[in-house]
């Protein structure tokens, strides 16, 4: 199943600004989760093992940890939603959930300055990603740090399209886009002199 197209009517225009399209490829947000996956897993392995040695895990952990990551992508895709209508005061109504090849996502239907976009686009990726990666090298849970990682592994496409926005304006508009993974930037028009 992939996101709808839009229609004229569902990406603003807003009078005195002009518009540019700001998106990433699912396949290289894909090949970078893979990429922070490993590079962090074996981070993870090795301070774990070096702390809290010998790893003595079952391995009937694996069938607990891919429900929980399951219920970690819903969790994050919310996450991006109530972080969005927090920063934006506008409510759930606002809010599309859906899934688009290669990806799962949440889409808001109201622009916001930058900085707001870039909170809620990172949120997930702080609060069941970096945190739980952390909080298992002070507590030596193998799980924990194997849960961070693939909640980190899957905001890759969230920090790709932050990467693609980094030389814009904190005061810059941004919609998120509501058929590809990516968002449109809206730049005040200059007047001619």
């Amino acid at each position: 199943m992939s996101k709808h197209k839009p229609t004229p009517e569902e990406i603003p225009q807003i009078e005195g600004y002009i518009m540019e399209k700001r998106t990433v490829s699912i396949l290289a947000a894909n090949i970078w989760a893979l990429v922070v996956m490993v590079a962090m897993g074996i981070v993870g392995f090795v301070l774990i093992y070096k702390f809290y040695a010998p790893l003595r895990y079952s391995l009937y952990m694996g069938g607990p940890l891919i429900l929980a990551f399951l219920l970690g992508i819903v969790v994050h895709e919310l996450i991006h939603g109530l972080t969005w209508m927090w920063v934006t005061h506008s409510s759930f109504k606002h809010l599309r959930f859906g899934l688009m090849t290669g990806a799962v996502y949440c889409h808001i239907d109201v622009p916001m300055r930058k900085r707001a976009y870039v909170a809620g686009a990172l949120m997930p990726l702080i609060l069941l990603g970096l945190l739980p990666y952390l909080v298992s090298f002070f507590i030596g849970s193998l799980w924990l740090m194997l849960f961070g990682t693939l909640l980190s592994s899957a905001a890759m496409g969230d920090v790709m399209i932050v990467w693609v926005i980094r030389h814009e304006s904190p005061d810059t508009l941004v919609y998120d886009h509501p058929s590809e993974a990516g968002c449109l930037v809206y730049r005040k028009l200059t007047p001619e002199l």
